[in-house]
């Protein structure tokens, strides 16, 4: 293969007396060695090989031998035939195959994937790049290569990760053809649900403004599980919430085509304006696009009792009981624990147009 000269075993060597009529035609045939060994009689002789398929002479393959009849016992004549090894050429096969994930969150095959780029190159740079196309078996074929070291890489395409090893490396030796199979899983989406927990104002001048409400609590459970499979969370300081795949997946809910139920906590003084349970259905399969459920809520407080006068600019600590004046740091929630009330109760008493919009220094009434 790279010039260098190996011994021929299994060729055929005839050896054909020329004139003398009582000598006969002798074959042989080359052992591990290259060797095949004829005793011949004096006088002179066609020695021939047998060019075996595919093979190229590069000595004569017949040559003609006079042995000389006062020769010692045992000598030699050595013959020598030398042939070119035929071209070796193998091919590779590449097979591009999909993996996606069920419902139950496993892996299953999805099968071959056209349209997919494969490259070959070799290391030592002896060929040029080439590049080829999946067809719908998801094959290509690679042909009329010699033997040597070669790379085959894919190129991934986008919603998808590599399983297998890219680039793959491949030793052909002796002409034997290779395969390669390269395995990619689809990219799933984001399966979480997240939303905000809003607070709409009807008090002038807010009235119909909505801000977030921090501290609502907010549970998500697997639709058809008994026990019930639920997760929950709080809604923070902007009233935003989120169930992350993370979150989801410790509980055994991140699951393609479930069915996740999304309620808000229900409190007294406040009226739901939308649903307070969701219903959320998981795409199967994701797609790499899916960035998760949206499922927001909204709440009013109750409205005034009839005859009662609110003012949006808040009541007068002169009317109170007890009054308190805010500080840096505290919130609605907090004052009306440490003083025995509730946030409603205050908010009402105060005129809040927003429980959550307080100020360091404003005066509050408490009871």
């Amino acid at each position: 293969m790279d010039g260098t000269v190996q011994p021929g075993e299994g060729w055929t060597i005839t050896a054909t007396p020329q004139g003398d009529p009582w000598a006969v035609k002798q074959t042989e045939t080359t052992d591990a060695t290259g060797t095949a060994v004829v005793q011949l009689t004096p006088g002179t002789w066609q020695i021939k090989e047998t060019v075996q398929s595919g093979w190229k002479p590069i000595t004569p393959s017949t040559v003609y031998l006079t042995l000389d009849q006062y020769a010692p016992p045992g000598a030699t004549d050595p013959v020598v035939f030398k042939n070119l090894e035929p071209p070796c050429y193998a091919s590779i096969t590449v097979e591009k195959n999909g993996l996606g994930t069920d419902a139950n969150g496993g892996t299953v095959w999805l099968g071959p994937l056209a349209g997919w780029q494969i490259t070959l190159s070799r290391p030592d740079g002896k060929i040029y790049p080439v590049t080829m196309t999946t067809d719908g078996s998801g094959k290509v074929t690679f042909k009329n290569l010699i033997p040597g070291v070669y790379s085959v890489k894919e190129a991934v395409q986008a919603g998808w990760e590599a399983v297998s090893d890219n680039p793959q490396t491949v030793v052909i030796r002796d002409c034997e053809d290779a395969r390669v199979l390269f395995e990619n899983k689809e990219i799933a989406g984001d399966l979480q649900i997240s939303g905000t927990k809003y607070f709409r104002a009807w008090v002038p001048p807010y009235q119909g403004v909505t801000v977030g409400l921090s501290g609502w609590e907010i549970t998500a459970t697997l639709k058809g599980t008994d026990p019930a499979i639920f997760v929950t969370t709080h809604t923070d300081a902007l009233g935003n919430y989120k169930f992350s795949e993370a979150t989801l997946d410790a509980a055994g809910m991140a699951i393609p085509g479930a069915t996740i139920t999304v309620c808000e906590e229900q409190r007294d003084h406040w009226i739901a304006v939308t649903p307070t349970c969701v219903d959320v259905m998981f795409p199967y399969p994701v797609p790499a696009t899916y960035t998760g459920a949206k499922v927001n809520f909204t709440n009013v407080q109750d409205p005034p009792l009839p005859g009662a006068s609110v003012s949006s600019a808040g009541s007068s600590s002169a009317n109170c009981a007890v009054s308190y004046t805010v500080k840096r740091g505290d919130n609605l929630s907090s004052i009306a624990a440490a003083n025995g009330t509730t946030v409603a109760a205050m908010t009402q008493l105060n005129g809040l147009a927003n429980p959550n919009m307080i100020r360091a220094g404003q005066t509050l009434c408490v009871q």
